[in-house]
C-alpha cells in the first residue's frame, strides 16, 4: 500500500480509504484513478484476495471512451459513484468502453450502462440474461430499470429566475449529442426551456445549438452574437452544461458584455471548475454521483430479487446561483 501512495503521490491512509470504497472521503476523480492506476499497476493483491468473497462481476458499459471522459466530468462523477458503490457492496467491476464487446453471461453477474443507447443498442445488451440498469437515459419504457435526473423543475426554475430579474430577451445555448452508432438523441431541456418561458412571459426564448464542448459553446455563441442586432441579444442565457457556458462567457466577454452586468448566463451540472470561475457560474446542481450510486442499489435489488418490475428513480437537480 506504502508503493502505491508513494506511486499515487498521496498518504498510505488515502490509500486505504479509497481502494476499501470509502464513499465519505472528499478526494477528487482525478486521485481517485491514479490511485486505482497505480494498484492495477502494483498488482495489488488485497483486491485478488477478496475476489473469492466478491458477490460476483459487474459489467461498468460507458459510451463515451476514456479519452472523451476526460473532458467530460458529469460522466466521470457518475462512474465514480457506481464504482465505490459496487466496492462498498462487494461486487468485482470490468469496464467496458465503447466498441468493446461484453463479457460472457457466465463471467458477470448484472450490468450497469452509463449514457445513452439507441434502441438496436438497449435490445443487444437486453439479450445477455442478467439484470440490467441504464443511469442517465430515461428507458422505463423499453422495460428497463433506470435512474435520470429531473430535468423539468430545474429548467422551469432558471426560466422563473429570468423572468423574475426582469429580463425580456432570453436565449438558450443547448447541445446535440448522438450514441456511438450515430443516433440523434433528443434533449427535452430546449423545449422545456422555451414552454417555461412563454407560459411566464410574453417573450419567445432564442435557442442555439452546437456540441457539448467548452469549443463549441464559445463558437456558437460567437455566431449568435454576430447574427443577431446588439439591441436584440439575450441579456439572460442558460446554456446545457457548464462545459459550454465557459466557451459561451469567453464569447460573451470578447464581444466586451459583461457577465453578469450586461448578460446573466446559468449553466448545467454544476461542475465544481464553474466555483472558481470570474465570475463564479450559476448552475443547475445535478447529482451524479448519487445517480450511479442509486443505479448501483437498483442493480443489488434486481440481483437479489427484490425488485422484479422496472422502475425509474429521477433525481432532483436544483438550481445553484451564484455570480453570473
Amino acid at each position: 500500500m506504502k508503493d502505491i501512495a508513494e506511486r499515487a503521490s498521496v498518504s498510505v491512509a488515502t490509500v486505504s480509504r479509497v481502494l476499501s470504497g470509502d464513499t465519505t472521503l472528499s478526494v477528487g476523480a482525478s486521485t481517485r484513478q491514479r490511485i486505482f492506476a497505480a494498484a492495477e499497476a502494483l498488482n495489488y493483491t488485497k483486491h485478488k484476495r477478496r475476489q473469492s468473497q466478491s458477490r460476483g462481476t459487474v459489467a461498468l458499459m460507458l459510451w463515451y471512451t476514456e479519452a472523451q471522459e476526460d473532458g467530460d466530468l458529469y460522466y466521470r462523477s457518475i462512474r465514480w459513484g457506481v464504482e465505490n458503490e459496487l466496492a462498498r457492496l462487494g461486487y468485482q467491476l470490468t469496464r467496458v468502453f465503447p466498441g468493446e464487446a461484453l463479457p460472457a453471461d457466465h463471467d458477470i453477474t448484472g450490468i450497469i450502462a452509463v449514457g445513452k443507447y439507441s434502441d438496436e443498442q438497449l435490445e443487444s445488451i437486453r439479450h445477455h440474461s442478467v439484470p440490467l440498469v441504464v443511469v442517465d437515459q430515461d428507458v422505463l419504457a423499453a422495460g428497463i430499470t433506470c435512474v435520470v435526473p429531473d430535468f423539468a423543475t430545474a429548467v422551469k426554475q432558471v426560466a422563473q429566475r429570468f423572468i423574475g430579474a426582469g429580463h425580456q430577451l432570453m436565449g438558450m445555448i443547448a447541445g446535440q449529442e448522438q450514441t456511438t452508432d450515430h443516433v440523434t438523441l433528443h434533449d427535452p431541456r430546449p423545449d422545456l426551456f422555451v414552454r417555461a418561458v412563454t407560459d411566464g412571459s410574453r417573450a419567445q426564448p432564442l435557442v442555439a445549438t452546437g456540441e457539448f464542448s467548452t469549443e463549441s459553446g464559445y463558437a456558437t455563441m460567437q455566431a449568435l452574437l454576430q447574427s443577431t442586432p446588439r439591441a436584440q441579444v439575450p441579456t439572460a442565457f442558460f446554456v446545457a452544461n457548464d462545459t459550454m457556458a465557459i466557451g459561451a462567457i469567453k464569447a460573451l466577454q470578447e464581444a466586451d458584455l459583461e457577465v453578469p452586468g450586461d448578460v446573466t448566463v446559468v449553466g448545467f451540472d454544476d461542475l465544481a471548475i464553474g466555483r472558481y470561475l470570474t465570475p463564479a457560474l450559476s448552475t443547475v446542481h445535478v447529482a451524479t454521483q448519487e445517480m450511479g450510486r442509486i443505479g448501483v442499489q437498483a442493480l443489488h435489488s434486481l440481483i437479489g430479487d427484490q425488485i422484479q418490475t422496472p422502475t425509474r428513480t429521477t433525481l432532483a437537480s436544483t438550481l445553484v446561483n451564484r455570480q453570473s
